[in-house]
């Protein structure tokens, strides 16, 4: 999961498929659990081919992730993270936003990846004099 939150922020594109199974899902979900529609990627060409994309609307992301519980049995691992990610939409609009993963991984042939992510975003907001326009404070106090 570092592996993930580190990637997604250095923007490795098609690289992120590496950390995911060839059959792994990917996907955003709404409060209720329910997939949010278009928020779905089945298969690591997929999710590979959604990072690809990704910069395009989060042009810049940092993922802090916050009381992680993972359950290993066996071959199989449950984590959960919460989340604050400042980032940028669309080299636009900086905001805020938080929310959960619970990640399914799975070991085969002695290696870990993730089989199965679901992120629900519990918060999205725009933060306006954020870093967009004063990246430093001391530019913001000149």
């Amino acid at each position: 999961k570092a592996h993930y939150m580190q990637w997604a922020d250095e923007k490795r594109r098609l690289g992120m498929g590496e950390l995911f199974w060839d059959d792994a899902v990917w996907e955003e979900l709404d409060h209720g659990g329910a997939t949010i529609p278009g928020a779905r990627w089945v298969g690591r060409d997929a999710i590979a081919q959604m990072f690809n994309e990704s910069p395009d609307r989060l042009s810049f992301t940092v993922h802090y992730p916050t009381n992680e519980k993972i359950t290993v049995v066996g071959d199989t691992a449950v984590g959960r993270w919460k989340l604050l990610e400042p980032c940028t939409v669309r080299d636009e609009t900086a905001v805020w936003q938080g929310g959960h993963y619970i990640d399914d991984f799975e070991r085969r042939d002695g290696v870990w990846k993730i089989s199965h992510l679901r992120l629900t975003l519990d918060f999205q907001t725009p933060y306006h004099e954020g870093w967009l326009r004063a990246p430093f404070l001391e530019s913001a106090q000149s």
